[in-house]
């Protein structure tokens, strides 16, 4: 029978994060026979075949049937209320908890943000939970059906023959709000394109979110095919001109090379910023439209004191390498060839309003070359020009593409959330106006919100010492649990904080500034001191304002000084009348309620740290190894962490480690205690129990445990190890060694076998009559 697709809503997701591990699992065994065609102990709601309830225990699954094989997950809980009723009294109907079922948050169950959950792709439950249920979205029919049309109008319309007509033909622009879900539209876009057409696929994002996207579940599979390609823009200029590697200057070279031609003239404090600056605006002054750019107005002061930098300078400072300016006009008067896996090709491009206007000109001109040589090639753009926390130089009029369209509905923000980010891009448009600049695109409509949600709270402190001492009792706080045995839950109730600087705090607060959380989302977040300056706003501010303060999905604690409050309210609006203000202890409560995800592509380093410090107290995080792999350490990575967790280890008594041995089943972990404990070769016989069934974790235990032996000089016991690797068959010129591996299988001492193969000599020595 053909494996069952679970989908999940997020409404029902939210309740299964807040689950205690114990309880995921029961929640794991429902979904997981369902997955598998078992409908036990599954009842359908009176008058409604399709809307039913699996139990077990006293756990509760409501679902729908989509299709033959398709279920969504509606609903989890324990028993009792008024769902069992409705469930298990056939005399009576019961309209309201219909109603709330078939359209949660008021919405069609197809509007819901849901994820999809296989039990063969995504085996380990408890870690799609924490975080990799990410991987997984599910577009939303009002998505679908907004981006279908596009690509239906490209598919129909284009004329290969002229390339001339490319920004009105084969080209789009998708402007879209935070929270509409732009990122995994295109990226569920570009896979199946690729899937449906074979098209060559280019998706070209920021690094940052390349990490991301590249553990998609759709991706994973589409990087399969040769003809589907995904990376950062200086990584695909490698690609297509291959005349570029080892050329293009890092950004931080680029900054280093404008502080040397300002050596020449006169020293300054120079910043990634002015970089962009100077490039944008002072090496490519011939944009017409500059004097209407807004960033070029709110930077104007600034790009003036740029403009004595002189040009020969910067060019002597880059010495062979080239700048992003550089390979944009390269680009432009270059003719390539187009990619030769296809006749057709669709490019697409995200966070688009972070690129250069020469730039992006540059790749219109590459793909009117490829047209021009008859292959078929179409442009997507998306992006946000209300998110620009750098300074570009570019609008969309300026491209001078015909086609765009909005993704209005939002996804991830709540109205309330909404509201209030809003204002700071009214403080945006009312710059932008007084400058004459063109207009800003519009926000995101609160109106169109997913859901009403919490609204925003206020926690005044007179001064920032004071609020820091929050931050510090913020997170302390889950500290003072006991028996933490799970650290993706830890991490996933780690409180996230926006905040214009990376404060170092302690584990269980996330601090991000504009550039980390760009792109990302949480459940609940804490926006921390953001307002703090003496001049009047700026439209760099509020931009990263609105960036930030749109990260949050449902809950948003916004902590500031008197003195912040004073200089926002000092223009006459009160931006914080909508808010709820409240004290320390009920904030700590409120936000710590809810629960985001373990994020640990962005902190692997301290998942390590993290995990050492456990080691230190001799209590084990019971999924360490699965945070490991979560944070990508890997392979040589995870033999070097082991080590140092061993030799942790090892200053505990060994009654304190066989104590925690009796509680953990998870066999990676108890290997490692046991070689803590220097137990080889009960190390091996734990890891022989996944030979069948983990072959690659397998035979990472064993080297790990060869690799201990021979750190020791233990040479022959090191090749018997090995010898499990090999099934016996590894030769050595060690005494005994045949007779020895005869038995490799046995965890027998050494010693005993070196005496009984010994003995086993002599007696047939002994029978040949060779000895009397």
């Amino acid at each position: 029978m053909p494996t069952i697709n679970v989908k999940i809503i997020r409404a029902a997701f939210r309740e299964i994060q807040k689950l205690q591990p114990v309880d995921l699992q029961k929640v794991y065994d429902i979904l997981r026979r369902l997955s598998l065609g078992d409908e036990r102990h599954t009842k359908a709601l009176k008058g409604y075949d399709k809307l039913l309830r699996t139990r077990l225990g006293d756990w509760r699954v409501i679902w729908q049937r989509e299709s033959e094989n398709n279920i969504v997950v509606i609903k989890v809980g324990l028993r009792g209320g008024v769902y069992d009723d409705a469930f298990d009294k056939s005399d009576r109907a019961y309209p309201q908890v219909v109603e709330e079922l078939l359209h949660p948050q008021g919405t069609e169950l197809a509007e819901n943000p849901s994820y999809q959950w296989n039990h063969e792709q995504d085996a380990d439950w408890y870690r799609f939970v924490y975080g990799s249920y990410r991987y997984s979205p599910i577009l939303t029919d009002y998505q679908r059906n907004i981006l279908d049309e596009p690509l239906r109008i490209l598919c129909s319309h284009y004329e290969v023959t002229n390339p001339d007509n490319f920004e009105d033909n084969a080209s789009i622009v998708i402007q879209s709000a935070p929270g509409t879900g732009k990122t995994v539209c295109a990226t569920l876009f570009a896979c199946e394109i690729n899937r449906i057409f074979g098209w060559n696929t280019m998706l070209i994002v920021p690094e940052a979110l390349r990490r991301d996207i590249a553990k998609f579940s759709e991706v994973k599979q589409s990087l399969e095919n040769h003809n589907f390609w995904l990376g950062t823009f200086p990584q695909w200029l490698g690609k297509i001109n291959p005349e570029f590697d080892n050329k293009l200057a890092s950004p931080q070279q680029e900054l280093e090379a404008l502080r040397q031609a300002m050596g020449f003239s006169r020293p300054t404090e120079l910043s990634d910023k002015d970089v962009l600056l100077y490039q944008a605006f002072v090496l490519n002054e011939n944009n017409p439209s500059q004097n209407k750019n807004v960033m070029f107005q709110a930077n104007a002061n600034r790009i003036n004191s740029l403009l004595k930098i002189g040009k020969h300078h910067w060019y002597k400072a880059l010495s062979c390498r080239l700048s992003r300016l550089d390979a944009a006009k390269i680009l432009k008067t270059k003719l390539l060839n187009p990619p030769a896996n296809s006749d057709c090709t669709i490019l697409i491009i995200d966070e688009a309003q972070d690129f250069f206007l020469s730039e992006l000109q540059a790749i219109i001109s590459i793909c009117k070359s490829w047209a021009a040589q008859g292959h078929q090639t179409y442009l997507w753009l998306l992006g946000d020009l209300n998110q620009r926390i750098h300074p570009t130089d570019f609008t969309w009029g300026q491209l001078q593409i015909k086609h765009s369209i909005e993704l209005l509905k939002n996804y991830r923000n709540s109205r309330q959330i909404l509201e209030f980010a809003n204002q700071f891009w009214q403080v945006a448009k009312e710059i932008t106006a007084k400058n004459k600049c063109k207009e800003l695109p519009f926000p995101a409509n609160p109106d169109n919100a997913f859901e009403i949600g919490d609204s925003v709270r206020l926690l005044e402190y007179a001064t920032k010492a004071e609020a820091l001492k929050f931050l510090e009792q913020l997170s302390g706080e889950y500290v003072k649990e006991e028996n933490r045995r799970y650290l993706l839950r830890d991490l996933a109730k780690a409180v996230k904080v926006l905040s214009n600087d990376l404060l170092d705090y302690h584990e269980n607060v996330v601090v991000l500034n504009a550039e980390r959380a760009k792109g990302r989302e949480f459940e609940g977040c804490v926006a921390f001191c953001l307002f703090e300056g003496s001049d009047t706003l700026s439209l760099e501010e509020s931009f990263k304002w609105y960036t930030l303060l749109t990260r949050a999905r449902s809950r948003l604690l916004v902590v500031a000084t008197t003195e912040e409050l004073n200089r926002l309210n000092s223009s006459g609006d009160d931006y914080f009348k909508q808010c709820d203000r409240i004290d320390s202890e009920t904030a700590i409560k409120w936000i710590g309620e809810v629960a985001s995800d373990a994020d640990l592509n962005q902190i692997t380093d301290d998942v390590q740290q993290r995990l050492w410090k456990r080691c230190q107290t001799g209590y084990l995080y019971w999924d360490t190894y699965l945070s490991l792999q979560f944070a990508g350490v890997e392979s040589e990575a995870i033999h070097q962490w082991e080590n140092q967790a061993i030799a942790f280890l090892k200053k505990h008594p060994t009654e304190r480690l066989n104590s925690e041995l009796e509680k953990i089943e998870n066999i990676s972990l108890r290997c490692l205690l046991l070689r803590a404990m220097e137990y080889s070769w009960e190390a091996v016989a734990e890891a022989y129990n996944l030979k069948d069934t983990d072959t690659k974790e397998y035979e990472r235990l064993l080297n790990g445990i060869a690799r201990d032996l021979e750190a020791k000089g233990l040479r022959y016991e090191e090749a018997r190890v090995r010898a499990f690797l090999n099934d016996g068959n590894y030769k050595q010129d060690f005494p005994f060694w045949d007779e020895v591996i005869r038995h490799y299988q046995e965890s027998k001492p050494l010693v005993t076998l070196l005496c009984q193969s010994f003995t086993s000599r002599l007696n047939k020595l002994i029978e040949n009559r060779d000895i009397v």
